[in-house]
């Protein structure tokens, strides 16, 4: 009787032990903050980039993800593409009342295309290639494929005082195993409140394997 317990005890305990995660709620609606600073060093092809983004799964307190970038970039004279190169960190929250959280850290290199379409559609197109280091997971890399397009409704450039109409996707690659990992469409409005500073409100909608979820935007730029 006390070995059938004690075999009985020692099959249960794992699966009291194993750390306990909610599934995700794919009808509660998120919220990510960000801060874009963009600096072009005067008389340089050189330009310099800081985003720092708190992602929640709901609006104010249940932490999804802390990104802090940096970037690099360099312009050719006469040439269509602005190449970069940098780094961030990641710091992944629990979905739920849990407080764990894991740690990633990226480098990445990427070019970026931008040009004006018609009369008044101001495209940007970057490619990204990323090596991913993630804590207590084996490192992996991913291409992501980035296009958006901003659009003045109250005048014809983007210029301080307009308001327009912005909209984004960008399609991420596990290269690894060349598979889709997720992606991520935006519409959302913004205004040029000075020559160096705008402001966008939105909604974006990430798609991955296991979920989709929507999340409220609120983006604060920065550019000199």
């Amino acid at each position: 009787m006390k070995s059938l317990f004690r075999t009985t005890l020692l099959f249960l305990l794992p699966l009291f032990t194993l750390p306990l995660q909610a599934q995700i709620d794919e009808d509660q609606l998120g919220a990510w903050y960000s801060w874009f600073y963009n600096r072009n060093i005067q008389d340089t092809p050189w330009a310099t980039q800081m985003i720092i983004q708190q992602r929640y799964y709901d609006i104010t307190s249940d932490l999804q993800q802390r990104l802090v970038l940096g970037l690099v970039s360099y312009k050719p004279k006469d040439h269509p593409i602005r190449y970069g190169a940098g780094y961030y960190h990641l710091r992944h929250g629990t979905f739920g009342p849990s407080t764990v959280t894991r740690d990633e850290h990226i480098i990445f290199q990427q070019g970026i295309v931008s040009k004006k379409l018609g009369e008044k559609n101001f495209m940007t197109y970057r490619l990204r290639l990323e090596e991913h280091l993630p804590e207590n997971r084996d490192n992996f890399r991913r291409l992501r494929a980035f296009v958006t397009i901003n659009r003045p409704l109250n005048q014809s450039t983007l210029d301080q005082g307009a308001v327009y109409l912005s909209l984004y996707d960008e399609y991420f690659v596990d290269l690894d195993n060349v598979n889709y990992a997720l992606n991520r469409a935006y519409a959302g409005l913004g205004w040029k409140m000075t020559d160096h500073t705008s402001w966008q409100v939105g909604i974006m909608r990430q798609t991955t394997k296991t979920y989709a979820k929507n999340q409220l935007m609120f983006n604060l730029y920065h550019h000199y």
